[in-house]
């Protein structure tokens, strides 16, 4: 079995508009690829089908060659974690219950603490979700992903909304995941330049 997140010539349409056409990309153990292009463009919609979360029109999604479609949900959570560029919380949990679901299966609450502190988001963790900003909400979510441990992570917009230093943190930390043998595919809306650090870009 071949070791890789592929997405092989998908189209996705949303009603009868196309949205994406004849789009491929493979995300590797240990890879961080970045995938750039302009507002509307489609990024956000690849992660949705990534993610399982919608069928390719044409195409197809392999996850380590299996048909992306023919997974279990229960299955697919334990080999791929998301974090959406518009997450928002609707109960008011605190930040440390949120965070405890995602790793309620494994029980590993190591690899919360590590998240937390790699994005510094140790002051949160008593606050309600629901009374944090857009960028405190998504530090959360990406502590989220990070927590699950699962090979591939997918990551859409993950500097939306974070000054300078807290993009600093986020991005060495995916650079750690990566060098540990995860798969990454970061999504964002930067200059080529800011994500040289990336071992792949693509434009779409």
């Amino acid at each position: 079995m071949s070791r890789v997140f592929r997405a092989d010539a998908i189209s996705l349409h949303r009603g009868t508009r196309c949205i994406v056409e004849n789009f491929s990309l493979n995300i590797e153990p240990g890879k961080v690829v970045a995938l750039l292009g302009p507002n509307g463009s489609g990024k956000s919609t690849i992660v949705s089908a990534l993610a399982g979360d919608m069928l390719p029109t044409s195409g197809e999604i392999l996850l380590d060659d299996r048909l992306l479609n023919e997974i279990l949900i229960a299955e697919l959570a334990t080999l791929r974690s998301v974090s959406q560029q518009h997450q928002r919380f609707t109960l008011a949990f605190a930040v440390s219950d949120v965070l405890s679901m995602t790793t309620a299966r494994s029980g590993n609450t190591q690899s919360i603490f590590e998240a937390v502190h790699a994005l510094d988001i140790e002051n949160l963790m008593d606050r309600k979700v629901t009374s944090l900003s857009g960028g405190e909400q998504q530090r959360v979510s990406i502590a989220m992903a990070f927590a699950q441990e699962t090979p591939y992570l997918l990551l859409d917009e993950p500097f939306a909304a974070q000054d300078v230093a807290s993009s600093a943190r986020i991005a060495l930390y995916i650079q750690n995941l990566a060098q540990l043998g995860r798969g990454i595919l970061v999504v964002a809306h930067m200059n080529e330049s800011q994500l040289a650090w990336c071992d792949e870009l693509r434009r779409i």
